[in-house]
């Protein structure tokens, strides 16, 4: 598992936990918010039925005004005026009291409080009334005061019950309400512990983990300049950010340690290659001593034109080292007609160019008609009769010869400084500077014989 990975996962669990804390003050919120309604509920309710326990006290006045003032009939006038406002009122407020009552026992219980102020009214309406002001006899209140007093006192006892039920429920949802954010608080802190610990050990794990790979590849740097190693062969584990680092550090240094290695073996055939040109030019300067002839003149100009066109393609490969690839569209030919400008052909008869297809090329166009100058001048250098054919089809280009087979696989011939037994043109590098540019661009080379052409072709990416 990379470490990259690690700290996705890290992460996906600490914001886990920073979701459920998240989820757990909504959870919180919400639930207070319900209590809160709940709590709010209960105050209104007992303050209805402190309301009724007034309604209750108020008839109590009136009745004790009516029978202490019978007399006066303007009083009692006034007072069973009141009591009907008090009973319609009392029929408002019914329906909401009973409405918000919060279980059948408290349902039953204002209900029959209700049932003893239905019957306080009648007692008030028709036998108060009817003894004030209607009877003609002795005035005889006792029967009434005791009725009357009966059902005040069960009304009081319902709503002293009421109120302490409601009380009782409001305490507790205080109590409930308590516990919950109690709760809360050790859940809120546990999360929390859970998260700085899990942070802490997830942290302290990756960071030990870089410590010890980065050591590990620390070690590997160091023996590499101590023990002059190409590579660094320490093992910290696959499938890692570091391991990537090593293995494209170790690309690198192989690709330097191809450079150097190609280097010295450039250097070794450099000198033997320039040898044979070099004592050539000291025989014939020792000839040009004794006597003045043109022939050998030429015969050493020639030398010194091989040796340039050498030292030209030695550079040229060197480059190639170094080269990058700055690519352009353009057609295939444009490729042909400017890698033929490049060569000095003295019969353009010896050439023959048949583009089936002038398809598109996307690639570094001036290292590219190098390539391809290089197998063109290769077919003319080799080619046992004329014309040379330059085939474009398919996105392909075809560089035919006739002449003998090749002795051996095209790898062979990629190879610096490599030729065919006895052939006494060239250097062998043109192949190999052709194969180095077409890997380059990722293209591909390749060579059959079909009797009798040699074919070299390069196939471009669609």
């Amino acid at each position: 598992m990379t470490i990259r990975q690690r700290l996705f996962i890290s992460f996906s669990l600490i914001l886990l936990i920073i979701l459920s804390i998240i989820g757990v003050f909504f959870y919180t919120i919400f639930n207070l918010s319900e209590i809160h309604k709940s709590q709010t509920h209960r105050y209104d309710q007992i303050r209805r039925v402190e309301k009724l326990k007034e309604y209750n006290n108020s008839f109590s006045w009136i009745v004790l005004d009516i029978v202490t003032d019978y007399e006066k009939m303007d009083v009692v006038k006034k007072r069973l005026e009141k009591s009907d406002k008090l009973f319609k009122t009392l029929i408002i407020k019914k329906r909401v009291t009973i409405e918000n009552s919060e279980s059948i026992i408290e349902k039953q219980n204002l209900q029959q409080i209700f049932q003893y102020f239905e019957e306080i009214e009648k007692l008030i309406k028709y036998e108060l009334y009817e003894l004030v002001l209607i009877s003609k006899d002795e005035k005889n209140f006792t029967p009434f005061n005791k009725n009357f007093e009966k059902l005040s006192f069960k009304i009081d006892k319902l709503l002293k019950e009421e109120i302490e039920y409601l009380q009782t429920r409001l305490d507790k949802t205080e109590k409930d309400r308590n516990q919950f954010i109690d709760t809360i608080k050790v859940e809120l802190v546990f999360l929390f512990i859970i998260a700085f610990l899990l942070s802490s050990i997830i942290s302290s794990r990756i960071t030990k983990q870089i410590k010890d790979k980065l050591d590990k590849l620390n070690k590997g740097v160091l023996q590499l300049f101590k023990d002059d190693e190409t590579t660094i062969k320490i093992d910290i584990g696959k499938n890692n950010e570091l391991s990537e680092i090593t293995h494209n550090l170790n690309s690198y240094l192989e690709k330097q340690s191809d450079i150097i290695h190609s280097r010295e073996e450039l250097l070794r055939n450099i000198s033997h290659e320039l040898k044979t040109p070099i004592s050539k030019a000291k025989f014939l300067l020792e000839n040009l001593r004794h006597n003045k002839d043109n022939k050998q003149i030429d015969s050493l100009n020639s030398v010194f034109v091989d040796i340039e066109e050498l030292t030209s393609k030695l550079l040229q490969r060197e480059k190639l080292n170094f080269a990058k690839v700055n690519s352009s569209k353009f057609k295939t030919s444009s490729l042909i007609l400017e890698s033929l400008s490049k060569l000095s052909i003295d019969d353009e008869s010896k050439v023959e160019v048949d583009i089936k297809d002038d398809f598109n090329i996307h690639a570094d166009k001036y290292y590219l008609t190098i390539a391809l100058k290089n197998l063109i001048d290769n077919a003319m250098k080799y080619a046992d009769e004329y014309p040379i054919v330059i085939e474009a089809s398919e996105n392909k280009i075809e560089v035919k010869n006739i002449a003998k087979k090749l002795s051996s696989d095209l790898i062979y011939y990629t190879q610096p400084f490599t030729r065919e037994p006895n052939q006494q043109l060239g250097h062998g590098l043109g192949l190999n500077i052709v194969n180095k540019i077409i890997q380059m661009h990722d293209f591909k080379l390749d060579y059959t014989y079909k009797n009798p052409y040699n074919i070299f072709s390069i196939t471009f990416k669609n």
